[in-house]
């Protein structure tokens, strides 16, 4: 397939991959996150924070309240975001709730394609610090840049908290880039391959799907062997052999189920190459 249909066959398969999204979902919608305003994200717009509802329930006056998009979501599971951001453009997130998670005390993480550091689409923030047994081995910081215009003495200490959340599962730097031609926009089809990849492991070792995913998205984040890099990485090259999968089948649960089982027989061969 040329470059030019790679492009041309994104655009074309809009609703198909749409409607595989809320296969893999269960026919769950996405949750939305509106970033119109700003990117920076309160930590309880996820979760509610472990140390708030220790708070909450120590007092009979203060029932814990649960507003957290992962509060109620069972262990196991996972949920897709859609994140609205300035100048009408959109980008795919994935939240995991899993006993595997072990870097945060609410046991989840964000999958983000565009990495842990300077390039994601979000930075979440939070009051306080989790405890010491988290923060060894994590580069958070006391955030100074945000979009509030308080003075600095009067505003509370305010926490970078994004590695502890988007590791493990997002890759360490940006694995979603190449030019048009190469990346017509590949967020969502990065969003599905962590979803297709978990619902597999989930069933199969649920306890290891982490170390997996980690080693999958080493090879992903390579570059393609005597390529320029406006070609993008071999997760652009993965993402688009996807693309063509979902294009190939229809939008009914048989043709999902098939879709489905291609993308995974695909993701185990590339986890065979590490």
């Amino acid at each position: 397939m040329s470059y030019i249909s790679r492009t041309a066959l994104f655009k074309k398969s809009t609703r198909k991959n749409q409607e595989f999204e809320r296969f893999l979902c269960d026919g769950q919608e996405a949750a939305i996150l509106d970033a119109t305003t700003s990117k920076y994200i309160p930590l309880s717009y996820f979760v509610t924070p472990v140390t708030t509802t220790a708070v909450a329930s120590a007092s009979a006056s203060a029932p814990r309240r649960t507003h957290g998009l992962a509060d109620k979501m069972p262990y196991e599971s996972f949920r897709l975001i859609n994140l609205q951001q300035r100048g009408n453009h959109a980008h795919s997130l994935v939240i995991f709730k899993s006993r595997a998670i072990t870097t945060n005390p609410e046991q989840i993480a964000i999958f983000e394609c565009n990495g842990q550091l300077s390039q994601s689409e979000i930075r979440i923030l939070h009051t306080s610090l989790p405890p010491k047994e988290y923060l060894e081995e994590s580069d958070t910081d006391t955030d100074t840049d945000t979009d509030s215009d308080a003075d600095d003495t009067d505003t509370p200490a305010i926490y970078d908290v994004t590695e502890l959340y988007f590791s493990p599962v997002s890759p360490r730097i940006c694995m979603n880039f190449g030019n048009d031609a190469h990346n017509p926009g590949y967020c969502g089809i990065f969003g599905i391959i962590a979803m297709v990849f978990y619902r597999q492991w989930r069933r199969t070792d649920p306890e290891t799907w982490v170390s997996e995913w980690s080693k999958l998205l080493i090879y992903m984040r390579q570059y393609i062997c005597e390529q320029p890099r406006s070609h993008g990485c071999m997760g652009t090259e993965l993402a688009a052999q996807i693309q063509e999968i979902i294009a190939s089948h229809p939008s009914t649960n048989a043709g999902h189920q098939k879709t489905e089982k291609e993308i995974n027989n695909l993701l185990n061969e590339a986890l065979q190459q590490i």
